[in-house]
């Protein structure tokens, strides 16, 4: 009994070190940290933009610590962005809530111009696949969700969307973002 109890409790800490050990970058990272990418995304809903350049941001509807601080920031910075009639900001829920119009209200709550934006259970697979997107309910709260907080910046060439930079760090670096985006702009 006592042997069969050791081991199920150094899985669960093995289980629970593997999951600390993927969300760690979004909790612990300081200053600049962006991965560079030219990765041809083909998901529906990512498409249906005319703008040149989408920002994605993954969470949940309601989220007070992460979500909530991290859109608050973009939408400062869109506000004061000179070119942001070419972005389009995209709010993607993982949660799957109750209403499907949940997303877009949550989203629109921190800019009148950011999309919030419904994933069926098929779409949430393939989104989070594509992006690799960690999430997974809270074990403390039934409620929430622990998620990373990845920014990820995609450019629209005809009809193709193309994934170029991942923001890992919060506080976000706005001039990189700036720059990145004038670049794509421009390119």
């Amino acid at each position: 009994m006592h042997t069969k109890f050791l081991a199920i409790l150094m899985i669960f800490l093995v289980l629970l070190l593997s999951v600390l050990i993927s969300i760690a970058p979004t909790f612990f990272t300081k200053g600049v940290s962006r991965v560079s990418l030219h990765q041809a995304i083909e998901l529906p809903l990512i498409l249906n933009t005319d703008k040149k350049i989408e920002l994605i941001f993954f969470g949940y509807s309601g989220c007070t610590d992460i979500c909530t601080p991290r859109l608050h920031t973009i939408a400062k910075w869109y506000d004061s962005f000179k070119y942001k009639d070419k972005v389009q900001v995209k709010f993607l829920d993982i949660s799957q809530p109750y209403d499907s119009f949940l997303p877009n209200l949550f989203a629109r709550s921190f800019h009148k111009d950011f999309r919030g934006v419904y994933l069926t259970e098929t779409n949430l697979r393939q989104y989070t696949k594509a992006f690799n997107v960690y999430f997974s309910k809270s074990l403390v709260n039934k409620y929430e969700f622990d998620h990373t907080a990845n920014l990820y910046l995609l450019k629209r060439s005809k009809n193709l969307k193309e994934l170029r930079y991942i923001y890992t760090a919060y506080p976000y670096d706005l001039k990189q973002i700036n720059t990145d985006i004038e670049e794509l702009l421009y390119d």
